[in-house]
């Protein structure tokens, strides 16, 4: 009796203190979300070298503590803001290859092509964005982190037409990846929406006609 009544009361007490700790990460993420947020607009707005950390907590309308906590710097903000768009725009990519495939198409290519096409939409919808990781404002070493992308994206793409009925030339696949980058370059650069949108749809064409048949 006594036990099962020192129980209850360590559960009741045990909540509250439980709640509390829910509270601090929701509070926690929120105020990281934040940060994000005000890095996103802060860069974009003034670029990556212009910015200053007092900037992004002024804009967050937190402090400078509060970032440190949640960030080794700007940099690491920087770092962290390319890594949910890849991956947000990689999602959709993946979205898209999965309908594709639901709607019958088994060409590796087509299915290449596919996901090139959401991976660019997603370019158009955050141009600001991407046009920040792509004008070369960036911290030291990003260049690397783009290079290494880059070779993992052939990597991918190169094992993704392996797994095709037919055989792939391996080159196709880092023609097309690397036509895919320099696209999205010209996207985010390019100061006239409509003449960036006809260059992404042009350059998808020409995509869909490259021959990816394995020599003999």
């Amino acid at each position: 009796m006594t036990t099962q009544t020192s129980a209850g009361a360590e559960t009741a007490a045990a909540t509250p203190a439980g709640g509390a700790a829910a509270r601090g990460s929701e509070r926690g993420a929120a105020t990281r979300s934040g940060l994000l947020a005000a890095a996103r607009e802060v860069f974009t707005s003034t670029g990556y070298a212009q910015a200053g950390v007092t900037d992004i907590v002024a804009q967050a309308g937190a402090s400078v503590g509060s970032l440190y906590h949640h960030f080794t710097g700007k940099a690491d903000l920087y770092l962290t803001l390319f890594e949910e768009f890849h991956e947000d725009l990689a999602e959709q990519a993946r979205t898209a290859v999965r309908t594709a495939r639901n709607a019958g198409i088994t060409d590796p290519k087509l299915l290449f092509i596919a996901a090139a096409r959401s991976y660019l939409d997603g370019c158009f919808e955050q141009r600001e964005l991407s046009r920040l990781f792509v004008s070369g404002d960036a911290p030291p070493g990003f260049d690397v982190v783009m290079r290494r992308r880059l070779r993992e994206w052939a990597e991918r793409n190169a094992q993704f037409f392996a797994r095709g009925p037919e055989p792939v030339d391996e080159a196709v696949s880092v023609v097309l990846t690397g036509a895919l980058m320099l696209t999205v370059a010209e996207v985010a650069l390019c100061e006239d929406a409509q003449r960036a949108r006809r260059l992404a749809d042009s350059v998808l064409e020409i995509m869909a006609r490259i021959d990816d048949r394995a020599p003999r």
